[in-house]
């Protein structure tokens, strides 16, 4: 019993450190990336996915315990040292990418920079602009998992590149919604975040409306109408945490079960193809 008890703990203390360490998060940028690969049958970059993988985890740590001074006591040794191993990560892989991958990247992260820069009298960072922080936040996701895979691997962009690009900014916005629901009494009132400008049940409904943009675009990329399914299926499931959302939700339903969507909509598509 007492092993149990060991074993129980020892789990979940590994579990808080997969979550706390964003672990979780960019795996989910990296199903995303990989939905991007297998829609352009493009082969596997190593190094970019490595690339993306720890330049997740330093930009959300750099967010979570340096940009905001609640959770700032929360940063412990293991932490900076996941940290550390994956700025070098991040170092490593930069060698092996192409310019423009490089350049498009060393953008997004300026603006991810400004965008946690703390509140002071010459400028506020940029989520803290009113109404904007879904869109900053999206276009940068967006950005990540379908320009730098096509960039890297020097595919021109067309009209299909941009469905797809604005099919994922739909796809983040609708999904950060449950986390602004979480958050809405803690973030400023002047980010004028969806939840509180719309509140929370016209959030839900604009959240909805996204999924269904996520489904459209999905009709107007696909050869055929099969193609559709494993999209459809990651929307319906999005669709119901969506509307489950609530002020006092669990602790990890929004920072493991939302965030898990992007793994099932890749694990659908991956099994949806072996079919």
């Amino acid at each position: 019993l007492y092993l149990s008890i060991k074993l129980v703990l020892l789990i979940a203390k590994l579990f808080r450190f997969y979550i706390q360490s964003s672990t979780h998060v960019a795996l989910a940028v990296l199903s995303l990336s990989t939905l991007t690969h297998l829609h352009y049958d493009l082969s596997w970059q190593s190094a970019l996915l490595v690339f993306v993988f720890c330049a997740t985890v330093g930009a959300y740590n750099f967010i979570r315990y340096y940009a905001s001074l609640q959770t700032k006591a929360s940063l412990n040794t293991p932490l900076l040292v996941f940290s550390f191993i994956s700025a070098l990560g991040l170092v490593l892989s930069v060698t092996r990418l192409a310019f423009q991958t490089l350049l498009i990247a060393l953008l997004l992260g300026l603006m991810s920079l400004v965008y946690v820069l703390p509140r002071n009298r010459f400028f506020d960072g940029l989520r803290y602009l009113p109404y904007v922080k879904s869109i900053i936040v999206a276009a940068c996701w967006a950005s990540v998992v379908v320009l730098l895979p096509l960039l890297n691997h020097q595919i021109e962009f067309d009209r299909a590149t941009w469905f797809l690009w604005l099919q994922m900014v739909f796809w983040t916005i609708a999904t950060m919604i449950p986390f602004e629901i979480r958050d809405i009494n803690h973030d400023s009132e002047s980010m004028k975040t969806i939840p509180q400008t719309f509140g929370i049940r016209g959030a839900k409904m604009i959240g909805s409306l996204m999924l269904f943009g996520v489904a459209v675009l999905s009709y107007l990329l696909s050869l055929e109408y099969d193609d559709m399914v494993p999209t459809l299926i990651a929307s319906i499931l999005a669709l119901v945490f969506l509307w489950k959302s609530t002020l006092n939700q669990s602790a990890y339903f929004a920072s493991f079960w939302v965030e898990a969507l992007p793994m099932a909509w890749l694990l659908s598509a991956v099994v949806w193809k072996w079919i």
